[in-house]
């Protein structure tokens, strides 16, 4: 059995130095290996074989090296850690080794490329984002504070519990407030303006549609464990959770992925790669509790284990 991880993925520093802390402050709290690896991307060219290999060693040698500086200078112990150094596509690579190490989480940066490469091939966190089956913490490369408050966004009663239970296992001395955007899909909002409906109609539909949401989510706050605030958002999820986390007092927005389409694990939800792309602090997308964290949940508390595992993840 392997034992249970957190995985944090290194690219360079000093804007990795984020993930770094983040990865082992989360492994220290709940006292399990962080496993840091970078992967280096060696450019296909028509060189020898001997060169090639030259090239990818002094570039692993020099990667590992940057690590090992980068833990002693903010004071962590490289002794209780390991260090991955790889050669491939990046997204591949920490894809393959994901599956392999089974994380309990994985750590990284968001990465901003340039617009046409990420309308093309998507991000490397976009794409480790969609095929890894373990949550996925993204980092801001600036932000470096404790979670004390956590949005968690939710769409429904049954997607709530095992989101709550994920946060509440990895961070459990935060603050979590529920938020759920409520808007009208835009093709029912077409059809209802070619019947003739005024738009004062489709108002008036809005507003019974967050009425309706906001007595559900205020009895199913209710009954959660452990408890939660609440609130409804007007409007498009995208943009009004992307809003939300301007708030000062937000530290983290969790959510959890799109598994909707035909096409899962290829593209992920338009709410989680505009968070990706707009919000003002880290986000967590959840997977399903099967995947790691209850091992960690099993430890401290079994009947948490045994109520996450009955239940559905968030699904955005």
């Amino acid at each position: 059995m392997k034992p249970i991880r957190i995985f944090a993925a290194i690219d360079r520093f000093p804007e990795d130095d984020a993930v770094l802390l983040r990865g082992i402050k989360v492994a220290t709290r709940h006292s399990v290996a962080l496993t840091i690896v970078h992967v280096i991307d060696l450019p296909d060219h028509a060189a020898s074989a001997a060169r090639i290999s030259t090239s990818r060693g002094q570039a692993e040698f020099a990667a590992h090296d940057r690590i090992e500086a980068a833990l002693h200078q903010h004071g962590i112990d490289p002794v209780g850690v390991e260090i991955r150094v790889e050669t491939g596509n990046p997204a591949e690579r920490l894809v393959e080794i994901c599956n392999d190490l089974k994380p309990m989480l994985v750590v990284m940066r968001a990465h901003h490329q340039p617009w046409i490469v990420r309308k093309l091939l998507g991000s490397t966190t976009e794409n480790v984002v969609a095929a890894v089956h373990a949550p996925v913490l993204i980092v801001r490369p600036t932000i470096d504070k404790p979670y004390d408050r956590v949005l968690l966004a939710v769409d429904g009663p049954e997607t709530a519990p095992p989101a709550l239970s994920l946060v509440s296992a990895l961070l459990p001395d935060a603050k979590v407030h529920m938020v759920q955007a409520v808007a009208l899909a835009p093709q029912l909002k077409q059809a209802m303006l070619r019947v003739g409906l005024a738009r004062s109609d489709l108002t008036t539909h809005h507003d019974m549609l967050v009425q309706d949401a906001e007595a559900r989510v205020g009895s199913l706050a209710a009954g959660l464990r452990p408890r939660a605030t609440w609130q409804v958002l007007r409007g498009d999820a995208a943009k009004e959770l992307a809003r939300a986390t301007h708030a000062p007092d937000v530290d983290l927005i969790a959510l959890g992925p799109n598994r909707s389409g035909l096409l899962t694990g290829v593209f992920i939800g338009s709410v989680m790669r505009r968070l990706l792309r707009d919000a003002d602090c880290d986000v967590l997308i959840g997977r399903p509790l099967g995947t790691g964290m209850p091992n960690v949940i099993a430890r401290r508390d079994p009947t948490a284990a045994q109520s996450a595992n009955t239940l559905r993840p968030l699904e955005i």
